[in-house]
């Protein structure tokens, strides 16, 4: 019943999820009281006082229509606090981890945070556009079983979505990418499979807007238009042809995290 699945996201980015069971650590692990926080203190930046009355996040640990969530488990299926990055990179011997993404709340500013991803390597494949279940598909057919699972790499957040926008800003391309984690950064395994390629990545810096919830909701479509509309109001500049899904969490199992990116158009590192 429960498959695994690619988010940003996929991503989560949302990425690549499963399901594990009653005693999944990382939900059970979870430091912080999500239901005490602030909206700042769980976004984890200032919102613009423009986009509050915008949404609304249920935060009441249980699922939609208040039904209750299997193994005593927080099954949030509607939008909620997104888990935070310190609850999601915990496990940093033998699980998951997480790339050394700088990370900094645009202080000064409103509506978004400002990541700096590092250059490095990434397995990519891409999207089948006319295939409602590319992504997964681009996931589980090529990157997971035809890369990560016969070379034994480790599960390295995010799972990033890159989407090509055209000029009405329509998705015409998309991949999936995941970070090579560090033991085989310098010298990764050969892809056997035309379906997977290694790309090395440049340094870039990327707004983003954290979202609690999957990536097929109404709201985080939302989140690209107030992350654009709150960037431009920093006077910034991104690139328009262009965004991206970070997705962090295990799909439909506890608190979600997904990011909506756009990039930085004239960053140099």
């Amino acid at each position: 019943m429960f498959k695994l699945l690619a988010v940003l996201a996929l991503v989560s980015a949302s990425v690549a999820h499963r399901y594990k069971g009653g005693i999944y650590r990382q939900t059970k692990n979870a430091t912080y009281d999500y239901q005490n926080l602030t909206w700042d203190e769980a976004h984890e930046y200032e919102e613009c006082d423009d986009f509050v009355d915008s949404y609304e996040e249920q935060d009441e640990g249980v699922g939609k229509d208040g039904a209750e969530a299997l193994n005593d488990m927080h099954h949030f299926m509607s939008r909620h606090h997104p888990k935070r990055m310190e609850d999601i990179c915990i496990d940093v011997e033998a699980g998951p981890v997480c790339p050394d993404f700088h990370r900094d709340n645009s202080a000064g500013h409103c509506g978004f945070e400002t990541v700096i991803i590092p250059k490095g390597k990434w397995m990519v494949a891409d999207i089948d556009m006319a295939d409602e279940m590319g992504v997964r598909n681009a996931y589980k057919k090529k990157i997971f079983y035809k890369y990560r699972g016969p070379h034994k790499i480790r599960f390295v957040y995010p799972a990033i979505v890159k989407w090509q926008l055209n000029k009405n800003g329509d998705r015409v391309k998309g991949e999936i990418a995941m970070f090579l984690p560090a033991e085989h950064q310098s010298n990764p395994p050969k892809s056997e499979y035309n379906e997977v390629r290694i790309e090395e990545w440049d340094e870039t810096k990327v707004y983003l807007r954290p979202y609690g919830g999957y990536r097929d909701d109404a709201e985080f479509k939302q989140q690209f238009t107030l992350l654009r509309e709150a960037v431009g109001m920093a006077g910034l500049i991104y690139k328009d042809n262009e965004e991206w899904e970070a997705g962090y969490t295990y799909l439909r199992y506890g608190r979600q995290r997904i990011e909506a990116m756009v990039l930085d158009s004239s960053y140099k590192a």
